[in-house]
């Protein structure tokens, strides 16, 4: 089949509200292309919505993007002010230093208390307490 014909029964048919009525004021056009144009114009509605709404998504799409790289340039921007990686290790080191302390601490007083009970008493001290 020639291509500018079917070049030309498009832009015939365009302007045409209904494809079989363009195609049907042609005699030369054979059956099969006269089906199939027919076709094509039944689908050509829905193919207009589907197109007005892949632009559109395609518009979110780039709103989307475009806040995500504002998102991570915001990122970048505090992980180089703040250094989070080391800030993080110094916060770390620093409640391992504390636990520490504390546990410390903790075995001091243990050990206080076991010694205080392990101190020997003068026997009158013992008996004053008894009476």
């Amino acid at each position: 089949m020639d291509v500018t014909l079917l070049k030309d029964e498009v832009q015939l048919t365009e302007s045409s509200t209904d494809g079989k009525e363009a195609l049907e004021g042609k005699s030369e056009v054979p059956p099969s292309l006269a089906k199939m144009m027919s076709l094509i114009y039944g689908h050509q509605h829905k193919l207009r919505q589907i197109e007005t709404k892949l632009k559109e998504l395609l518009q979110n799409q780039q709103v989307l993007t475009e806040g995500l790289r504002g998102e991570n340039e915001r990122f970048k921007e505090a992980h180089s002010t703040f250094n989070l990686p080391i800030l993080r290790r110094a916060m770390r080191l620093q409640q391992q230093q504390q636990q520490k302390a504390l546990n410390q601490e903790q075995q001091r007083a243990h050990l206080a208390e076991r010694e205080k009970h392990l101190i020997a008493r003068p026997v009158w001290a013992s008996q004053q307490d008894d009476q």
